[in-house]
């Protein structure tokens, strides 16, 4: 027996493969033909989509062609393999026919032995080893084509009706050979490899993207014809792509293609549109959302498209969040996609920086963003502190001796802190960080979408609710004081109210430290060992690069001692020593809270009502650069200082 090989199988298969190859080659003339009779009056954003389409079904059919011509070759070589095995095993079976002779002759004849081995000497058995087969392996990929203006929407586009249909005839009447030729190939290729087991292969594929490349065909068949229809309804040879586009869109297939890579080449209207005639691919993008790094506008296509059927705002809440969210994230180059607090602050300062660098840009445009202002300008404060967490181990040692013996043993705990004590104290920083933004840029961008519409939509995809960690009840009364704060905001730049400006903004900040971060506070406080310890020097190192504001521990007022270097002369001749340690941990809410609310956040609205310019400057400023400054090593001279102080007394 020889080699599992169909023989008439592969021949059939290489047959049908080198005829593929011919009728692909041979349809370049009157595909070109085709092309050129719908390019003759074909002009602007369209014609270079039809044009770079062309291009690509050329430059795809030449490669599927010689895919045919390398089939057939491998199987043609797989034949040859076949055949040459086939022989080695007819010489080793007919060899072993002979010894078989020898050795019965061997065993019954007198000389036998000695003719036996004579005979041997000069038919030794084939030694050449057995032939290994190549695989059949066949590579052919189809690409999906762009049939939107995408950027190109505000251009005009033109042509002759009549030329697009004379291309789409005779496209579809070519796509029709291809389809039948790759049908006759794939029967081939499934009757060889189920008889021909011997040669290994490689998958399918090559075919099924043959075939999709086919479809990519057909659509480029339909979609000229509904260019032809549009220019035909409009009784003109001149159309806008926008209009081109929602013409299109709907004949646009789904078949074979990513829904997501399809919205990326359409503006929000035309993917609007586009879903709409596919409200399967719709409903599965609303329950399986695009991953974070895709473009707004597919975000926004798809949010449009729920609006358009009057979906509940909770069914597409994570869209609709995704949607602000990288809208925000556009304007200032963020990456959304790699935004994982568990990489560490070093591997995020694009993200961190460009967060403040949203806030700044908020303000600037509208100064009646007060939040936004006095984010950008504590949020350096705040990620230095996260980046000198490092360091900390070793500040300890510095500035424990200024501090009173009774926080002894906090810093001889925070100087023994473990690597991992570090990296999860700065991930639930970088996890406070990133919920900020991801909560204020959510809101801010709602009300540059719509005004008071998009809170209202917030509020009603329960976007606006309290931290996840909080009661339903809680939660309702987060949104409620979410949405009141926004209408004050939007009520005091409607009527000139600085006041209610100033409370929507001052409701906004109370959110971010109660709502969005105090979980994140709780968990470090009550971290083993470490968390009390921890939360308590946050308060002592810790301040506000804003002008007019105290540590905590100056706020608190400090504790001071009276030294009288001359006793026995009246009066006190000597120093008032004053130390700003706080007394209560920062991380607690109401001591935060109270902080910010009588000192940090006065201060902040002092600056920018009394010197809006200074603000502005600030706010401005370079945001890499005021993180560098805010580091530990940069001002720590300024720590000791504001750590005492020392009033010389002489009466």
């Amino acid at each position: 027996m020889g080699v599992e090989f169909d023989e008439a199988a592969a021949g059939a298969l290489i047959r049908a493969a080198q005829s593929a190859d011919g009728a692909f080659t041979g349809q370049s003339g009157a595909r070109r033909g085709a092309v050129e009779t719908a390019m003759q009056e074909f002009r602007g954003g369209y014609a270079e989509l039809f044009r770079m389409a062309s291009v690509t079904e050329s430059a795809e059919r030449g490669r599927l062609a010689r895919a045919m011509d390398d089939l057939a070759q491998q199987v043609e070589r797989a034949k040859q393999q076949a055949a040459e095995e086939n022989r080695r095993l007819d010489e080793v079976r007919a060899w072993e026919g002979r010894e078989a002779d020898r050795d019965e002759r061997r065993r019954t004849q007198p000389l036998g032995p000695v003719v036996s081995d004579i005979e041997e000497l000069f038919d030794p058995r084939p030694s050449e080893p057995a032939v290994r087969p190549s695989t059949i392996s066949v590579a052919f990929t189809a690409s999906q084509r762009t049939r939107t203006s995408s950027g190109n929407a505000s251009g005009t586009s033109s042509a002759k009706p009549d030329a697009l249909r004379s291309f789409a005839t005779q496209s579809r009447s070519c796509n029709t050979t291809m389809r039948q030729h790759l049908e006759e190939v794939a029967d081939a290729w499934t009757r060889f490899t189920s008889s021909s087991s011997w040669v290994p292969v490689g998958g399918s594929g090559f075919l099924d993207n043959g075939s999709r490349f086919v479809d990519e065909n057909e659509a480029d068949v339909t979609w000229m014809e509904h260019v032809a229809a549009a220019f035909e309804h409009a009784g003109s040879g001149t159309l806008t792509n926008h209009a081109l586009d929602l013409a299109v869109a709907a004949s646009l297939t789904t078949q074979g293609q990513d829904p997501v890579e399809v919205l990326r080449h359409m503006d929000a209207d035309v993917g609007a549109a586009w879903l709409a005639a596919h409200p399967e691919v719709l409903d599965a993008l609303v329950t399986t959302p695009p991953a974070w790094g895709t473009p707004s506008t597919v975000y926004s296509a798809i949010v449009q498209a729920e609006r358009a059927r009057e979906a509940d705002p909770v069914d597409f809440a994570t869209v609709l969040q995704r949607m602000y969210v990288s809208r925000a994230a556009e304007k200032v180059g963020i990456d959304m996609a790699t935004w994982d607090t568990g990489r560490g602050a070093q591997a995020l300062l694009g993200q961190v920086t460009g967060s403040y660098q949203y806030y700044a840009q908020l303000y600037l445009d509208n100064p009646d963003f007060m939040w936004a202002g006095m984010a950008n300008l504590v949020g350096p404060d705040f990620a230095a502190g996260f980046l000198d967490l490092h360091s900390m181990r070793d500040h300890i040692g510095e500035v424990a001796p200024l501090l009173p013996p009774s926080l002894r043993p906090l810093t001889d705990v925070l100087a023994d802190m473990g690597d991992d004590e570090i990296a999860f104290y700065e991930k639930t920083f970088l996890d406070m960080q990133k919920g900020i933004f991801l909560d204020a840029s959510t809101m801010h961008e709602a009300y540059l979408d719509t005004g008071m519409d998009g809170i209202t939509e917030l509020r009603a995809a329960g976007l606006l609710a309290g931290g996840a960690d909080q009661s339903p009840s809680e939660q309702a009364v987060s949104a409620q004081y979410a949405e009141d704060a926004w209408n004050d905001i939007d009520t005091g730049m409607r009527t000139g109210s600085q006041d209610l400006v100033d409370r929507g903004n001052g409701a906004l900040l109370y959110r971010e430290q109660h709502d969005t971060i105090q979980r994140q506070y709780n968990t470090m406080r009550d971290h083993p060992v470490t968390g009390e310890a921890f939360t308590t020097v946050l308060g002592i190192v810790g301040d506000a690069s804003i002008p007019g504001t105290k540590t905590l521990g100056q706020y608190e007022g400090g504790t001071s001692v009276t030294v009288d270097a001359m006793p026995l002369v009246p009066g006190v001749q000597g120093v008032t020593e004053t130390v700003y340690i706080p007394s209560q941990n920062l991380s607690e809410f109401p001591v935060r809270w109270d902080y910010i609310e009588h000192d940090t956040l006065p201060a902040w609205q002092t600056l920018a009502h009394d010197d809006p310019e200074r603000a502005r400057e600030l706010v401005a400023g370079s945001v890499p650069d005021r993180i560098q400054d805010r580091r530990l090593d940069h001002r720590l001279g300024d720590l000791v200082d504001d750590l005492h102080d020392t009033e010389f007394r002489w009466r």
